[in-house]
């Protein structure tokens, strides 16, 4: 029997090496810099919760196929979350008569989702996830884009990348069930087809609609709703309807907006998107890479008004989006965004004599209280050595500090890069290298 343990991680799961890890951190470092740049503020809860948390609302396809469930020692069933909006919520539910409205919070967050690995999509991935709450009209919303669009830009995209699509589920509403007059049943039906509409033939989409029972012209309707613009509405929804409706009227005025802000380069309203969480009951939204070779959805957004129902608390507007780490990097790579990262460290400071290692060390201990980091070698190798290791882990400069340089008062700095050497005294040296 073989019964050695393997060095993968679980399928779909990721180990962080160091290289790794500085990219992780990059994109870590930029969602809690923009965040905070607009005024939210970051918290966090624990990522197993009970199941009925995500039973209630998160969606069919994630709770019976998607979630990861046990029970505890007490019989309890419990979840590991599959996204960071439900237990947002749950905390809200906890605070929501003392809490200071509107509340800008942002978390970062580890989830889990047994679906097929991929590119881009792992069962075990991150999310940043940035929500508005407390605040009811569609500035809320407009300043949620406002984000999205910075935390784009800080990672050096531009609007050819890059669009950020949105419909409102209240629209969708009208036309389903205002209109076309379906039943419930129905029109989630319906909407669920719409939101796998772009990914499939307009023959498959209408052979789904009608085991729905709809119509022909039924289907026709909803096909030319989906192909609209914000201009050519009322030729598929009757005026009216549109009239007496919030979502027409808050697309309506974010377009407005987002026009005469000029960020309606990075956006564009878009009726197929759908979004396919049961609590997303308003403003829907997607952002899409552009690059023709990794043309998808990265991450998306809603209104999640009525969603603190389900902790018997009342209706409290909500808005904002999840961002995943996995499509990010992704998008990242293919256009060429992600930074060059060296070492952490500043200097190398290397070990030219055995019995030195005291002094040394007290070197370093000065750099670093000087706010430098430092890597101390361990082993006397040949000084080519130990440039050659400091050069591989992308450290720019090594120190020679022996008993020659002791005696003189002095520390010999080098320029891996450039081979260039000077003595310099420690204040010189500090100054230097900050």
């Amino acid at each position: 029997m073989n019964n050695k343990i393997g060095t993968q991680p679980y399928k779909g799961a990721r180990d962080f090496y160091p290289e790794e890890m500085r990219i992780r951190n990059y994109i870590f470092d930029t969602w809690r810099n923009v965040s905070r740049m607009y005024g939210y503020e970051e918290y966090d809860f624990p990522i197993i919760e009970p199941f009925e948390i995500f039973a209630a609302k998160t969606g069919a396809e994630i709770v019976n196929e998607q979630l990861f469930t046990f029970e505890d020692k007490a019989g309890r069933k419990l979840a590991v979350r599959p996204e960071l909006t439900p237990g947002t919520v749950r905390m809200l539910a906890g605070r929501v008569n003392s809490l200071q409205k509107p509340a800008r919070w942002f978390m970062i967050g580890n989830n889990w989702r047994f679906e097929k690995p991929q590119k881009g999509r792992g069962r075990e991935f991150y999310q940043l996830e940035v929500n508005m709450f407390g605040e009811e009209s569609v500035n809320a919303d407009f300043e949620i884009f406002t984000v999205i669009v910075g935390i784009m830009r800080a990672f050096g995209a531009d609007e050819s990348m890059f669009k950020l699509y949105y419909s409102d589920r209240k629209l969708i509403k009208a036309l389903l069930q205002e209109y076309l007059e379906l039943d419930e049943e129905k029109a989630v039906g319906a909407r669920r087809m719409m939101d796998k509409r772009p990914k499939i033939s307009k023959e498959e989409f209408y052979s789904e609609l009608v085991k729905l029972d709809l119509t022909t012209e039924q289907i026709d309707k909803i096909e030319a709703f989906m192909n609209s613009s914000i201009d050519t509405l009322n030729e598929v929804i009757p005026q009216e309807i549109l009239d007496n409706n919030r979502g027409y009227a808050d697309i309506s005025k974010l377009t407005d907006l987002l026009n005469k802000s000029g960020l309606i380069k990075y956006c564009e309203f878009e009726p197929a998107i759908i979004r396919g969480f049961d609590y997303s009951d308003g403003l829907v939204y997607e952002v899409f890479d552009l690059n023709p070779d990794n043309n998808r959805s990265m991450f998306g957004g809603e209104r999640f008004d009525r969603l603190i129902e389900i902790f018997d608390a009342k209706d409290l507007p909500a808005t904002g989006f999840a961002m995943g780490d996995m499509t990010l990097k992704e998008f990242l790579v293919n256009w060429n965004l992600l930074p060059e990262f060296n070492s952490e460290s500043k200097v190398y400071l290397t070990l030219v004599d055995e019995g030195m290692e005291v002094e040394v060390y007290q070197l370093g201990e000065k750099l670093r209280a000087a706010g430098i980091n430092v890597t101390i070698s361990t082993s006397a190798d040949k000084l080519g050595k130990q440039f050659a290791y400091a050069d591989k882990k992308g450290i720019r400069y090594a120190l020679i500090y022996g008993s020659q340089e002791i005696a003189n008062g002095q520390i010999t700095l080098k320029d891996l890069e450039t081979g260039e050497q000077r003595e310099l005294n420690i204040d010189e040296l500090i100054e230097q290298l900050k």
